[in-house]
């Protein structure tokens, strides 16, 4: 290879490095026991979802702004919960019609089957979904407030081992 094409090599890796999301290791605050928990409504109109409860402590002295947390090819809105002196980020997710699965036909002639589509994987939902993670894995973004707001960078942090609760069925 000539030194033209080595560096032609080199920008063009650099360049797709800058557009990845960076994963944090020190975050300013902890995650304790999280979970979530699926859900189904008794009725057809309360529908099913699921919740992910993430229990936080913030260290002392930093004000944060929870964003978003991705989970299982979806990106979800982070709501901070009081609960006594504990702090929470729940995310309440309602399955719509575009997460049911399609009905598949299922003939003894196979030309009568053309029609089905062939199952995809979790994160086959949203193409735009930046992380690869596992089911008990999760993103959580966030901003540290400062008095300077150039300094308010949006920064992500992985969460591992996030444990299945039994479904609740509400009736």
């Amino acid at each position: 290879m000539n030194k033209t094409s080595i560096i032609i090599l080199t920008v063009f890796s650099l360049y797709g490095c800058s557009s990845q999301k960076k994963l944090t290791t020190a975050p300013p605050f902890s995650i304790n026991n999280p979970s979530y928990q699926q859900y189904a409504g008794g009725r057809e109109e309360s529908g099913t979802g699921f919740i992910l409860q993430l229990a936080v402590d913030v260290e002392a002295g930093n004000e944060i702004k929870f964003l978003e947390v991705f989970f299982r090819g979806r990106v979800l809105e982070a709501e901070l919960k009081e609960e006594g002196e504990n702090l929470q980020i729940i995310c309440n997710y309602k399955y719509t019609s575009e997460d049911k699965k399609p009905d598949i036909i299922m003939h003894s002639d196979p030309k009568e089957e053309v029609g089905n589509q062939p199952p995809g994987s979790i994160n086959s939902k949203n193409a735009d979904f930046p992380f690869d993670l596992n089911k008990d894995e999760a993103v959580v973004s966030y901003k540290v407030i400062t008095a300077d707001p150039q300094n308010n960078k949006v920064t992500y942090f992985k969460i591992m081992g996030i444990k299945n609760k039994p479904s609740r069925i509400y009736q």
